[in-house]
């Protein structure tokens, strides 16, 4: 049997500095459960760093810092889909297809839509210092997620981090309705 890794053995960092981060983390936790989700930490099952139900979002903390403030504003993120009744039709192809190619797009639509959300948190907290960070952190995550789903392998995160990628674009909040939703997850 193959050995699993925990998960903060799986990602690595992009070294901000921790000032800005922190920043970040007391603003987006804050806004986080303004919204109505709850957050936790919880030692989750390797390779999953995080998850959410739309009531929750729940954290490693095995998971460095850097990772874990990623994680909380994409997790808010898709969070945010999976309970605007707006954004329903939205996932029907996520869900319900059987051909790759369809997948794979909608996937990659699915993780771009979070990210947007996730800067429109920012936008909404004040953090304007984290916008490369975060761009860059988005496009490295899209490869990895785009690498294991091509491979079923779990790729080296050094082997994905890119850097200077186009700022992701805000997107506005849709209204929300909290509902338990099945579990998703970050690896």
């Amino acid at each position: 049997m193959e050995q699993q890794l925990a998960g903060h053995e799986l990602v690595g960092q992009r070294r901000t500095p921790p000032g800005s981060l922190l920043n970040l983390w007391f603003k987006a936790t804050s806004a986080i459960v303004k919204y109505g989700f709850a957050i936790e930490y919880r030692d989750l099952e390797p390779p999953r760093t995080g998850i959410f139900d739309g009531l929750r979002i729940s954290i490693d903390p095995d998971v460095d810092f850097e990772m874990q403030c990623f994680i909380l504003l994409h997790l808010f993120g898709h969070s945010i889909q999976w309970t605007a009744p707006s954004l329903a039709k939205e996932l029907t192809a996520l869900k319900d297809t059987t051909d790759k190619t369809v997948f794979m797009q909608a996937l990659h639509a699915y993780e771009y839509q979070a990210a947007r959300f996730g800067m429109q948190l920012m936008r909404e907290i004040g953090v304007r210092d984290l916008d490369q960070w975060y761009s860059d952190f988005r496009v490295t995550d899209w490869r990895y997620v785009e690498t294991y789903y091509a491979t079923d392998l779990i790729p080296p995160w050094y082997e994905c981090v890119v850097h200077n990628q186009p700022l992701v674009e805000p997107l506005p909040i849709p209204p929300i309705e909290l509902r338990r939703v099945e579990v998703r997850y970050a690896f």
